[in-house]
Protein backbone atom coordinates (compact mmCIF):
# COMPACT_ATOMS: atom_id res chain seq x y z
CA UNK A 1 0.00 0.00 0.00
CA UNK A 2 1.31 3.47 -0.86
CA UNK A 3 2.56 5.39 2.15
CA UNK A 4 -0.18 8.06 1.98
CA UNK A 5 -3.05 5.72 1.30
CA UNK A 6 -3.70 4.46 4.81
CA UNK A 7 -4.69 0.92 5.64
CA UNK A 8 -8.30 0.27 4.62
CA UNK A 9 -8.42 -2.62 7.03
CA UNK A 10 -6.77 -0.71 9.89
CA UNK A 11 -8.11 1.40 12.73
CA UNK A 12 -10.98 3.79 12.12
CA UNK A 13 -8.72 6.62 13.25
CA UNK A 14 -6.33 6.23 10.31
CA UNK A 15 -8.39 4.68 7.54
CA UNK A 16 -8.67 6.26 4.10
CA UNK A 17 -12.17 6.70 2.72
CA UNK A 18 -12.71 6.86 -1.04
CA UNK A 19 -15.33 9.41 -2.08
CA UNK A 20 -16.43 9.08 -5.71
CA UNK A 21 -17.84 11.74 -7.96
CA UNK A 22 -20.89 10.34 -9.75
CA UNK A 23 -21.51 12.10 -13.09
CA UNK A 24 -18.64 11.62 -15.51
CA UNK A 25 -16.69 9.37 -13.12
CA UNK A 26 -18.97 6.44 -12.34
CA UNK A 27 -21.72 7.02 -14.92
CA UNK A 28 -21.54 8.57 -18.38
CA UNK A 29 -23.71 11.67 -19.02
CA UNK A 30 -22.45 12.03 -22.59
CA UNK A 31 -24.01 8.65 -23.44
CA UNK A 32 -27.32 10.53 -23.47
CA UNK A 33 -26.27 11.49 -27.01
CA UNK A 34 -27.89 8.29 -28.21
CA UNK A 35 -31.28 9.27 -26.82
CA UNK A 36 -30.88 12.84 -28.03
CA UNK A 37 -29.94 11.52 -31.45
CA UNK A 38 -33.31 9.77 -31.73
CA UNK A 39 -35.00 13.14 -31.25
CA UNK A 40 -32.58 15.53 -33.00
CA UNK A 41 -30.57 13.34 -35.36
CA UNK A 42 -27.16 11.85 -34.64
CA UNK A 43 -25.01 14.92 -35.25
CA UNK A 44 -27.21 17.33 -33.30
CA UNK A 45 -27.68 14.70 -30.61
CA UNK A 46 -23.95 14.51 -29.95
CA UNK A 47 -23.60 18.29 -29.92
CA UNK A 48 -26.63 18.70 -27.65
CA UNK A 49 -25.19 16.19 -25.17
CA UNK A 50 -21.87 18.05 -25.14
CA UNK A 51 -23.47 21.48 -24.70
CA UNK A 52 -25.86 20.16 -22.07
CA UNK A 53 -23.04 18.86 -19.89
CA UNK A 54 -20.88 21.98 -20.33
CA UNK A 55 -23.73 24.35 -19.50
CA UNK A 56 -24.81 22.20 -16.55
CA UNK A 57 -21.39 22.63 -14.97
CA UNK A 58 -21.17 26.32 -15.89
CA UNK A 59 -24.55 27.04 -14.29
CA UNK A 60 -23.53 25.25 -11.10
CA UNK A 61 -20.34 27.35 -10.92
CA UNK A 62 -22.18 30.60 -11.60
CA UNK A 63 -24.94 29.96 -9.07
CA UNK A 64 -22.37 29.23 -6.38
CA UNK A 65 -20.34 32.35 -7.26
CA UNK A 66 -23.51 34.46 -7.07
CA UNK A 67 -24.48 33.07 -3.67
CA UNK A 68 -27.66 31.65 -5.16
CA UNK A 69 -28.84 28.04 -5.00
CA UNK A 70 -31.10 25.96 -7.21
CA UNK A 71 -30.89 22.21 -7.01
CA UNK A 72 -29.14 20.07 -9.60
CA UNK A 73 -32.37 18.85 -11.20
CA UNK A 74 -33.27 22.49 -11.91
CA UNK A 75 -29.75 23.20 -13.20
CA UNK A 76 -29.88 20.13 -15.44
CA UNK A 77 -33.23 21.17 -16.89
CA UNK A 78 -32.12 24.75 -17.62
CA UNK A 79 -28.87 23.54 -19.18
CA UNK A 80 -30.85 21.30 -21.54
CA UNK A 81 -33.03 24.27 -22.49
CA UNK A 82 -29.87 26.18 -23.42
CA UNK A 83 -28.44 23.30 -25.47
CA UNK A 84 -31.67 22.90 -27.41
CA UNK A 85 -31.99 26.65 -27.99
CA UNK A 86 -28.40 26.79 -29.24
CA UNK A 87 -29.23 24.19 -31.86
CA UNK A 88 -32.56 25.74 -32.75
CA UNK A 89 -34.32 22.59 -31.63
CA UNK A 90 -36.92 23.41 -28.97
CA UNK A 91 -38.93 20.45 -27.73
CA UNK A 92 -42.37 20.17 -26.13
CA UNK A 93 -42.18 20.41 -22.32
CA UNK A 94 -43.06 16.76 -21.84
CA UNK A 95 -40.33 15.56 -24.16
CA UNK A 96 -37.71 17.82 -22.59
CA UNK A 97 -38.71 16.59 -19.12
CA UNK A 98 -38.29 12.99 -20.27
CA UNK A 99 -34.74 13.81 -21.38
CA UNK A 100 -33.94 15.38 -18.00
CA UNK A 101 -35.19 12.21 -16.32
CA UNK A 102 -32.57 10.24 -18.27
CA UNK A 103 -30.13 11.44 -15.59
CA UNK A 104 -31.84 8.93 -13.31
CA UNK A 105 -30.92 6.13 -15.73
CA UNK A 106 -27.32 6.86 -16.71
CA UNK A 107 -25.28 3.70 -17.11
CA UNK A 108 -21.88 3.04 -15.53
CA UNK A 109 -18.64 3.23 -17.44
CA UNK A 110 -17.35 -0.30 -18.19
CA UNK A 111 -14.47 0.15 -15.74
CA UNK A 112 -16.69 1.17 -12.80
CA UNK A 113 -18.00 -2.14 -11.46
CA UNK A 114 -14.65 -4.01 -11.63
CA UNK A 115 -12.96 -1.13 -9.80
CA UNK A 116 -15.59 -0.85 -7.09
CA UNK A 117 -15.70 -4.59 -6.55
CA UNK A 118 -11.91 -4.76 -6.17
CA UNK A 119 -11.80 -1.80 -3.81
CA UNK A 120 -14.60 -3.20 -1.65
CA UNK A 121 -12.75 -6.52 -1.48
CA UNK A 122 -9.64 -4.66 -0.30
CA UNK A 123 -11.69 -3.23 2.56
CA UNK A 124 -12.05 0.39 1.50
CA UNK A 125 -15.06 2.37 2.64
CA UNK A 126 -16.69 3.78 -0.48
CA UNK A 127 -18.89 6.88 -0.62
CA UNK A 128 -20.47 9.05 -3.31
CA UNK A 129 -20.01 12.83 -3.26
CA UNK A 130 -22.14 14.42 -5.96
CA UNK A 131 -23.78 17.63 -7.10
CA UNK A 132 -26.92 15.56 -7.67
CA UNK A 133 -29.87 15.85 -5.33
CA UNK A 134 -30.37 12.95 -2.89
CA UNK A 135 -33.20 11.67 -5.08
CA UNK A 136 -31.08 11.90 -8.25
CA UNK A 137 -28.20 10.06 -6.58
CA UNK A 138 -30.47 7.32 -5.25
CA UNK A 139 -32.19 6.82 -8.60
CA UNK A 140 -28.96 6.83 -10.60
CA UNK A 141 -27.19 4.38 -8.28
CA UNK A 142 -30.23 2.12 -8.12
CA UNK A 143 -30.82 2.06 -11.87
CA UNK A 144 -27.13 1.64 -12.71
CA UNK A 145 -26.61 -1.30 -10.36
CA UNK A 146 -23.95 0.57 -8.36
CA UNK A 147 -25.97 1.20 -5.22
CA UNK A 148 -24.75 -1.75 -3.18
CA UNK A 149 -21.17 -0.47 -3.24
CA UNK A 150 -21.91 2.74 -1.34
CA UNK A 151 -22.84 3.08 2.29
CA UNK A 152 -22.63 6.87 2.30
CA UNK A 153 -24.24 9.08 -0.34
CA UNK A 154 -23.44 12.75 0.11
CA UNK A 155 -25.20 15.45 -1.90
CA UNK A 156 -24.16 19.06 -2.25
CA UNK A 157 -27.86 19.78 -1.76
CA UNK A 158 -27.17 19.32 1.96
CA UNK A 159 -25.08 22.52 2.03
CA UNK A 160 -26.78 24.32 -0.89
CA UNK A 161 -23.61 25.06 -2.83
CA UNK A 162 -21.93 23.15 -5.63
CA UNK A 163 -18.45 21.80 -6.18
CA UNK A 164 -15.73 23.03 -6.09
CA UNK A 165 -16.72 25.16 -3.07
CA UNK A 166 -14.59 24.12 -0.08
CA UNK A 167 -17.82 23.94 1.92
CA UNK A 168 -18.73 20.79 -0.02
CA UNK A 169 -15.54 18.87 0.74
CA UNK A 170 -15.45 19.89 4.42
CA UNK A 171 -19.05 18.81 4.78
CA UNK A 172 -18.24 15.47 3.18
CA UNK A 173 -15.37 14.85 5.59
CA UNK A 174 -17.72 15.62 8.47
CA UNK A 175 -20.34 13.23 7.15
CA UNK A 176 -17.67 10.54 6.83
CA UNK A 177 -16.38 11.24 10.37
CA UNK A 178 -12.75 11.53 9.30
CA UNK A 179 -10.41 14.48 8.74
CA UNK A 180 -10.37 15.81 5.19
CA UNK A 181 -6.82 14.48 4.80
CA UNK A 182 -8.11 10.92 5.20
CA UNK A 183 -10.59 11.24 2.35
CA UNK A 184 -9.48 10.62 -1.22
CA UNK A 185 -11.76 12.12 -3.84
CA UNK A 186 -11.92 9.99 -6.98
CA UNK A 187 -13.08 12.03 -9.95
CA UNK A 188 -12.72 12.44 -13.69
CA UNK A 189 -13.37 16.18 -13.40
CA UNK A 190 -10.19 18.23 -13.00
CA UNK A 191 -12.01 21.13 -11.31
CA UNK A 192 -13.31 18.68 -8.71
CA UNK A 193 -9.83 17.33 -8.01
CA UNK A 194 -8.44 20.86 -7.65
CA UNK A 195 -11.26 21.81 -5.29
CA UNK A 196 -10.80 18.74 -3.13
CA UNK A 197 -7.04 19.30 -2.91
CA UNK A 198 -7.57 22.91 -1.88
CA UNK A 199 -9.85 21.71 0.92
CA UNK A 200 -7.20 19.27 2.18
CA UNK A 201 -8.35 16.00 0.62
CA UNK A 202 -6.21 13.47 -1.21
CA UNK A 203 -7.18 12.99 -4.84
CA UNK A 204 -7.24 10.43 -7.63
CA UNK A 205 -7.95 11.70 -11.13
CA UNK A 206 -9.47 9.32 -13.67
CA UNK A 207 -8.18 10.63 -17.00
CA UNK A 208 -9.89 8.42 -19.57
CA UNK A 209 -9.23 10.81 -22.46
CA UNK A 210 -5.53 11.60 -21.83
CA UNK A 211 -6.49 15.25 -21.33
CA UNK A 212 -4.17 17.88 -19.82
CA UNK A 213 -4.84 18.70 -16.18
CA UNK A 214 -5.96 22.13 -14.95
CA UNK A 215 -3.24 24.73 -14.52
CA UNK A 216 -4.67 26.65 -11.54
CA UNK A 217 -4.29 24.18 -8.69
CA UNK A 218 -2.50 21.22 -7.21
CA UNK A 219 -1.83 18.23 -9.41
CA UNK A 220 -3.74 15.09 -8.38
CA UNK A 221 -2.01 12.76 -5.93
CA UNK A 222 -2.75 9.86 -8.27
CA UNK A 223 -3.70 9.76 -11.95
CA UNK A 224 -5.09 6.64 -13.62
CA UNK A 225 -6.23 6.15 -17.23
CA UNK A 226 -9.25 4.12 -16.16
CA UNK A 227 -11.13 3.50 -12.94
CA UNK A 228 -10.20 -0.18 -12.83
CA UNK A 229 -6.55 0.84 -12.58
CA UNK A 230 -7.18 2.58 -9.28
CA UNK A 231 -6.82 -0.45 -6.96
CA UNK A 232 -3.33 -1.20 -8.25
CA UNK A 233 -2.36 2.49 -8.12
CA UNK A 234 -3.41 2.71 -4.47
CA UNK A 235 -1.44 -0.42 -3.68
CA UNK A 236 1.62 0.78 -5.60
Amino acid sequence: MASDAGDPGGNVADREVLAFDLYGTLVDPIAIAGELGQVLGDSDGREAARLWRLKQLEYSFRLTAMGRYEDFRWVTSRALDFALASLGAPLPDGQAQRLVELYDHLQPFPDAVPALRALATLGYELAVLSNGTPAMIASCLGNSGLGDFFGQRISTDEVRVFKPSPVVYRHAAGRLSVPAGQVRLVTSNAFDSVGASAAGMRTAWVNRTAAPFDTIGAQPDLTVPALDRLPAALAG
